[in-house]
């Protein structure tokens, strides 16, 4: 029983240790599913249906059912002004005694015509059409922080590998060297020079494990789980073809862009709010009636010769309100016209950020060709100054340098390709599409 329940344990620890794999589409679909920002904008969309229904209300009857049971003394014959004129026997006749009451009926509401009605309903509907746009928003937000974050551990990793190996060639050299000052071929201060670099080279790979951990714990992050969590990539920075005429992705952006949309739909609402404000100003025709029974005895009640009934037609006509309506539509209009201002300000941004975006993708294909010839070139030489050290035909400097360029080369490669994944998923972001790629 106790070998089986150590068992148990162990499985369960060895399966908390492993490491989640990981797509980059894995990552955006995870954090899409729990970013608070995400589930704010549902809820705003589930506000604005409220409104709608709130808004449509005023187009249908307000019916209500009453019902009231009471009991009332009402002295008010002796509190008329000819009371006292009344001969002194029928004044003593007329004692109120208290009496019970029992009423039920029904009210009904409903507008018949406002000049308000409809234009508010649309601009509840224009605003629904908004946080959809919102929504949007929101999610391709989520996703190209998720991207960024999926690359950077990508780019982390690949950093860490290259130092690791720089670890590894600096431990051969040490063996190397340690090995021909054993021999008698080599002094001292070439075994400690070796050492020396392969120590930095050890504390340089300690850092890389710490940047690892680092952007782990970012990705975690934007994925709201614990920093800790293992994860393990499984899409690497590969070059994946991008291309797109610049007008075109202008126009696009600034068609597409969510921001824009929400900033575009919020125009107009507060030009149908405006209307709205200016109906305050207009008449209201309103049909208000009630039907019921109202009697003294309860087994009255359902005789309907007790019933008691009204219909009316009310008519307001608003005639001077101090000019309050005109101030209210002077604000409404200036809302208007600062979403005008808002939608230029953001259209003039997004033509910049595209052709930064533009820039830097273009940038990061042109660097890439080149560090990979580099990449090939530094290895090569760093190949062959290794042989012509064991040769003795090259010295220990010369055996640094030739790791230190190729690790230089490599580390640029890198970089390269981190920043193109980057500009790839940013400028899909600022055309307006989603920042993960389908392919």
């Amino acid at each position: 029983m106790r070998t089986a329940f150590i068992f148990l344990i162990t499985l369960f620890l060895t399966g908390a240790a492993s490491a989640q794999s990981l797509s980059r589409a894995d990552a955006v679909a995870q954090a899409l599913a729990v970013n608070p920002t995400v589930k704010i904008g549902l809820e705003q969309l589930a506000l604005l249906e409220g409104r709608i229904l709130e808004e449509r209300s005023a187009a249908l009857p307000d019916v209500k059912w009453n019902t009231q049971a009471s009991r009332f003394r009402d002295p008010s014959l002796l509190n008329s002004p000819g009371f006292d004129n009344f001969p002194p026997e029928f004044r003593d006749a007329l004692s109120p005694i208290p009496a019970n009451g029992f009423a039920s009926y029904a009210e009904v509401k409903q507008t018949l015509y406002s000049f308000k009605l409809g234009k508010a309903l649309e601009a509840a509907k224009v605003a629904r059409t908004g946080g959809d746009y919102d929504v949007e928003r929101s999610r391709q937000q989520t996703s190209l922080e998720a991207i960024r974050a999926y690359n950077q551990l990508l780019f982390a990793i690949e950093q860490l590998r290259v130092i690791q190996t720089n670890v590894q060639s600096r431990q051969t050299h040490v063996d190397y060297a340690r090995n021909r000052r054993a021999a008698g071929v080599a002094t001292e201060l070439e075994v400690l020079r070796a050492e020396v670099d392969l120590e930095n080279a050890r504390a340089e790979a300690m850092r890389a494990e710490n940047e690892v951990a680092g952007a782990r714990a970012t990705l975690n992050t934007v994925l709201m789980r614990p920093t800790s969590t293992p994860v393990q990539p499984t899409d690497t920075l590969a070059v994946v073809p991008f291309t797109v005429d610049f007008d075109l992705a202008v126009n696009e952006a600034l068609t597409a862009r969510p921001e824009l949309k929400v900033l575009r739909t919020e125009e107009k609402v507060r030009t149908l709010l405006v209307d709205v404000t200016a109906a305050d100003s207009k008449p209201t025709f309103d049909f208000i009636g009630s039907f019921g029974l109202a009697v003294r005895k309860p087994t009255n009640l359902f005789d309907f010769d007790y019933s008691r009934w009204s219909i009316a037609v009310n008519v307001v006509v608003p005639v001077f309100d101090g000019q309050k309506t005109k101030g209210r539509v002077a604000q409404a209009r200036a809302e208007r016209n600062s979403v005008t201002q808002r939608i230029a300000a953001v259209e003039n941004q997004v033509r910049l950020e595209v052709q930064s975006a533009f820039d830097t993708l273009a940038l990061a294909n042109r660097t890439i060709q080149a560090a990979e010839l580099n990449v090939n070139q530094a290895r090569r030489a760093s190949d062959m100054t290794e042989a012509n050290y064991k040769l003795g035909a090259a010295t220990q400097l010369d055996v640094v340098d030739a790791l230190q360029s190729l690790r230089q080369a490599e580390n640029i490669r890198n970089l390269s390709l981190y920043t193109h994944a980057n500009a790839r998923a940013t400028l899909r972001f600022v055309m307006g599409r989603n920042p993960l790629e389908n392919n």
